[in-house]
């Protein structure tokens, strides 16, 4: 019986390729003068992390091969589906709206897509998104998108 190569090894290793190849392109970002970081620090973490985790996706896919192919659930669903397109949207509205108020936004999609309350969503969204815009400015000195506030 001829074994098939099962789907978390493919997507392990296109994940670790995906990793290495934005770990490639942040290494050769050059530093910005005045700035304690450099621009390429977060995506090598990203990037390195990605193909760190691929790297092991893989090894556990040839591994672990316990539940058929025809019993797995479904790659893609309406959640991934929702997480995906509320990506797409932030993206290109960040730079209108600003990162405050996209941020804001996307955080409560997130937060009801995942099936959480509207009470939950609006206390935690702007407390996210305000911490991760210091951060940001402040302690990274990374400039975000001021959009409407700006």
């Amino acid at each position: 019986m001829k074994r098939s190569l099962p789907m978390d090894s493919v997507l392990g290793l296109l994940f670790a390729l995906g990793g290495a190849a934005i770990l490639h392109q942040a290494l050769n970002l050059h530093a910005v003068p005045g700035m304690n970081v450099g621009p390429g620090l977060f995506p090598s973490i990203v990037g390195g992390g990605m193909a760190l985790m691929g790297i092991a996706l893989t090894i556990q896919g040839w591994l672990v091969r316990d539940e058929p192919e025809e019993e797995a659930p479904p790659l893609v669903t309406w959640f991934a589906v929702g997480i995906v397109a509320a990506i797409a949207v932030v993206i290109f509205a960040m730079p209108y709206l600003g990162f405050l108020v996209a941020g804001t936004i996307f955080s409560v999609v997130i937060v009801l897509i995942s099936r959480g309350g509207w009470l939950s969503a609006l206390i935690f969204s702007p407390i996210a998104t305000a911490t991760i815009y210091y951060l940001f400015t402040w302690a990274l000195r990374v400039p975000l998108p001021r959009g409407l506030l700006g």
